[in-house]
């Protein structure tokens, strides 16, 4: 009979941590997929006359943020608006 032994504290420690590695690649390919879409719905709107960025609308993306996560979400959905309007450093 094999005695199964528990993860140390920094063995669970390590491997939750390779596994938040993973959920923040997938929020960075999420983040350029909405970069990707933005920039060509700016394109589309300022080929047809119009302004780059429609501000309703971005009260509409931020409002789910702020309701999920209050002040913090609301700085998330401003980071990805700033970063999806090309005036971050991120996005140059």
């Amino acid at each position: 009979m094999t005695t199964r032994t528990e993860p140390t504290t920094a063995e669970r420690v390590t491997d939750l941590r390779a596994r938040l590695d993973l959920v923040d690649a997938e929020i960075r390919t999420l983040a350029g997929r909405r970069l990707e879409l933005s920039r060509e719905i700016q394109r589309v709107r300022q080929a047809a006359g119009g302004t780059r960025t429609d501000l309703a609308r971005e009260m509409r993306v931020i409002s789910p943020y702020t309701e999920a996560y209050g002040r913090q979400g609301t700085a998330i959905a401003m980071a990805l608006l700033e970063i999806c309007r090309g005036t971050s450093h991120a996005a140059r």
